[in-house]
């Protein structure tokens, strides 16, 4: 993989509650973007310096490299083609983003499945790119990211997993991602988001909930200090997975562009510090 991935300057502007994209094919392919950080295999991708006790350090991971260049681009052009004539959106239902547009992705095998409601399946060699990428995706966290897994029965759990068709959301260089505990009832057991186009920190908070008529509601609590936080590192072409105490007990959030980042180098027992610069970001997300 070569770590020099892809860029996303945009310029975006407000208007009548829409962020209009100036003079940008939605969503284009950037050149390469001089603020990805190049760290070592060796240093942690999730800071947990600041994570509360008893934190499930096995229920947040982040894969640094674990799309090329060329399968990220064509994820980038499959997105792009299905998000061409969607606006950015200047809220949602939940109020938890702004400045965004989103699509489903299917594969072909689940439209298909929703046509005819049959077990008619392609083959992978018949699978355009994209579709490889998500089914590949799907196995690769079956196999890491669900604990069942340790009885030796990787194959058949994977075929078991009901997924939801995909999502890819386009996150403008204004937008903001606040902190959210993504629905039980529509987003299951893992959250799971590719990042593109541009690099960015997640944050995790401790979070409580209360439930009312099956709606969730998450409330955060604004003393970082005394509650903790842990930080995910997610540089372009990187693969996050939430689940578990992750997933259902810690909120989650984008930071703003800036923001610093500490790396622990294990090798040598030292921190490094960045500023991350996020720029448009494009995520593709499995649940």
């Amino acid at each position: 993989i070569n770590s020099n991935t892809m860029a996303s300057p945009l310029s975006s502007t407000f208007r009548r509650g829409v962020v209009c994209v100036s003079k940008i094919r939605c969503p284009c392919l950037p050149k390469f973007n001089k603020f990805t950080t190049d760290a070592s295999k060796t240093m942690s991708y999730v800071n947990l310096q600041n994570a509360p006790e008893g934190f499930d350090v096995t229920s947040a991971v982040v894969y640094p490299g674990f799309l090329t260049e060329e399968e990220g681009k064509s994820l980038i052009k499959e997105a792009g083609k299905r998000l061409k004539r969607r606006r950015f959106e200047n809220g949602h239902w939940d109020s938890v983003i702004t400045g965004y547009r989103e699509v489903e992705i299917p594969t072909p095998d689940e439209e298909l499945m929703r046509g005819f409601d049959n077990d008619t399946k392609e083959n992978d060699s018949t699978l355009p790119l994209f579709a490889k990428l998500i089914e590949e995706t799907r196995r690769h966290i079956a196999k890491n990211n669900f604990s069942s897994n340790v009885d030796g029965c990787v194959g058949e759990i994977s075929n078991n997993i009901r997924w939801l068709p995909c999502h890819a959301i386009d996150l403008s260089a204004q937008g903001v991602l606040s902190a959210h505990v993504d629905s039980v009832k529509f987003s299951g057991k893992v959250v799971a988001g590719i990042s593109l186009l541009s690099d960015t920190i997640m944050r995790l908070r401790p979070s409580s909930k209360e439930w009312d008529n099956e709606q969730e509601d998450s409330k955060m609590s604004d003393d970082v200090a005394e509650h903790g936080y842990v930080d995910l590192y997610l540089p372009q072409l990187s693969l996050y997975v939430l689940s578990g105490m992750s997933r259902y007990s810690y909120t989650h959030e984008l930071l703003p562009s800036g923001s610093a980042f500490e790396f622990y180098e294990e090798s040598e027992k030292a921190n490094k510090k960045i500023d991350v610069i996020r720029g448009r970001r494009l995520s593709i997300i499995s649940r």
